[in-house]
């Protein structure tokens, strides 16, 4: 008798939550989201022949709207460049691409699930007297889940214990997982159709 799928096998290890070592740029991109990244690549392209990793900065606030406190490093930027160079690769723009703007897309949807999580943090805290988070979407943004608060809200019930190992999936190694491994973590889950 073969297993039943849960479902999340199909979510799971799937991009564009999900980066597998070999063949990463392997999945088709939506035709309409396709067709938005060429647009901005065209318009961006039209003054000089190639954007530059030094740009993208600016072009994720403006072109896909990522407020400016979730907008990657330049460091975590220079993967989208063609090895050796600073010229943003065309096939990286896409499938990055892609990722932010499915972000920028369920950005409200992924406030008010963060939102929810503090909320409850916020009560086990106030409880024990400890210090309440601020409630302002910026502040919260930047704010990092750790294993500790984790684990302060499996023990009221509020998480299951299988949360601890999603969360530690979600942070790729780190011991916390910030606003956009969130969002990677919803999309492993299957929250955000694509």
């Amino acid at each position: 008798m073969r297993r039943k799928r849960s479902g999340l096998e199909g979510t799971a290890f799937e991009p564009p939550f999900y980066t597998p070592t070999i063949g990463s740029h392997a999945y088709k991109i939506p035709e309409d989201a396709e067709t938005e990244l060429l647009e901005i690549y065209t318009k961006l392209t039209e003054e000089k022949p190639d954007i530059e990793v030094a740009d993208l900065q600016l072009i994720l606030k403006t072109e896909f709207q990522i407020p400016a406190e979730l907008v990657p490093s330049m460091q975590e930027l220079t993967s989208w460049a063609i090895e050796g160079t600073d010229v943003v690769d065309f096939e990286k723009w896409l499938y990055n691409g892609y990722f932010w703007l499915l972000f920028s897309k369920y950005i409200e949807d992924i406030d008010m699930l963060w939102q929810d999580v503090w909320t409850a943090l916020d009560s086990v805290s106030a409880k024990k007297g400890e210090e309440k988070f601020q409630r302002d979407k910026g502040a919260l943004r930047s704010r990092k889940l750790y294993l500790s608060d984790v684990k302060k809200l499996i023990e009221v019930g509020k998480l299951d214990a299988s949360a601890v190992g999603m969360l530690q999936t979600a942070g790729n190694g780190k011991v916390y997982i910030g606003y956009v491994d969130f969002f990677v973590l919803l999309g492993r889950l299957g929250v955000f159709k694509t």
